[in-house]
């Protein structure tokens, strides 16, 4: 990440000259440029003047980033990291869950080598294009107080961007963040439950912040940043802070309220409320039309057959498109 900085300065650095800083060859440093360059960062190559970032990176300051979480908020987290790059930032939480047995511990990280979405998928990582970021909180309710959790931090992230003032959001169920109907970020849970019937939930979050061209293109679904939805780039210092915030006060709160608090709210966003949807990944695919979610956060299809309720699980929901 320190060859970024550099990188970051607007000027041209020599590749003998970044050789000579780090203590490496120059092909090493060639190397890594083009590394980052499949990363999708626009790194300008000039034969006689050497490298230069297309655009500056805000790189995180984890000190920023306290000040602008309330003081409650501040009270709940009992260990904040940041990180410059770790295989994914729900590992780091569950690792610290599992040592320190506390609630409100928070890592968020400038890249990921190994994010994941749903259903084992890959979440692209580009370097501080994204933020990427998980809380860890213990429950002692047992599993049930968990239900609907996934949508109501759906919920909760909408929130946190509209004080970012970021509009036009929608939810689709069930963890998907969308934008007039391209993704803009997802949640992924994951939950350990323990033999004395404590639950350890790790809450991971990704919003697209300001992703390369490159890195859109590689992506199978159409995708959207904040960049592109108001036409510049945020303070990251502030979404982070923001995002952090909402999350911790939903964990906090959740085993009280449950899903109750949320239902309605989320209901608001559902971005295929009343449309003909399908459902994925069961024995037989379901056809019908969406009808929002019950009390506990499953998916209502209302189908030829009657009304069926899909849970959780590994079932993708998509809007059906017309046959030709």
């Amino acid at each position: 990440m320190e060859l970024l900085t550099l990188l970051s300065d607007g000027k041209f650095h020599s590749g003998v000259d970044l050789a000579q800083h780090f203590n490496v060859s120059r092909t090493t440093i060639a190397k890594k440029i083009k590394d980052w360059q499949a990363c999708g960062l626009d790194i300008d190559v000039v034969q006689g003047k050497g490298y230069r970032l297309q655009q500056p990176i805000q790189w995180l300051q984890q000190s920023q980033i306290w000040q602008h979480i309330p003081v409650d908020i501040q009270q709940k987290i009992s260990l904040f990291e940041l990180k410059q790059e770790v295989a994914s930032t729900n590992d780091v939480v569950a690792e610290q869950l599992q040592t320190l047995k506390k609630s409100g511990i928070v890592c968020v990280a400038e890249m990921q080598s190994a994010g994941r979405g749903r259903r084992g998928r890959t979440w692209f990582s580009p370097p501080a294009g994204t933020f990427y970021g998980s809380v860890g909180w213990l429950f002692y309710q047992g599993f049930q107080v968990l239900e609907g959790l996934s949508l109501a931090v759906g919920v909760a992230v909408i929130k946190a961007l509209q004080t970012q003032g970021i509009e036009g959001l929608s939810l689709k169920w069930p963890n998907d963040i969308l934008w007039h109907g391209k993704k803009l970020g997802g949640v992924l849970i994951e939950v350990n439950a323990e033999m004395d019937g404590v639950c350890a939930v790790v809450v991971g979050v990704g919003v697209n912040l300001a992703l390369p061209q490159a890195v859109k293109q590689q992506i199978e679904q159409e995708v959207v940043d904040i960049r592109e939805i108001i036409g510049q780039t945020l303070n990251r210092q502030q979404v982070t802070a923001a995002l952090i915030s909402h999350i911790v006060s939903l964990l906090a709160a959740y085993a009280q309220v449950g899903f109750s608090a949320w239902q309605t709210q989320w209901q608001q966003y559902d971005a295929l409320y009343g449309q003909e949807v399908e459902v994925l990944g069961l024995a037989q695919p379901i056809v019908g039309i969406a009808k929002g979610i019950d009390k506990t956060g499953a998916l209502i299809i209302q189908t030829n057959l009657g009304q069926q309720v899909i849970s959780g699980g590994e079932v993708s929901l998509r809007k059906r498109q017309p046959s030709i």
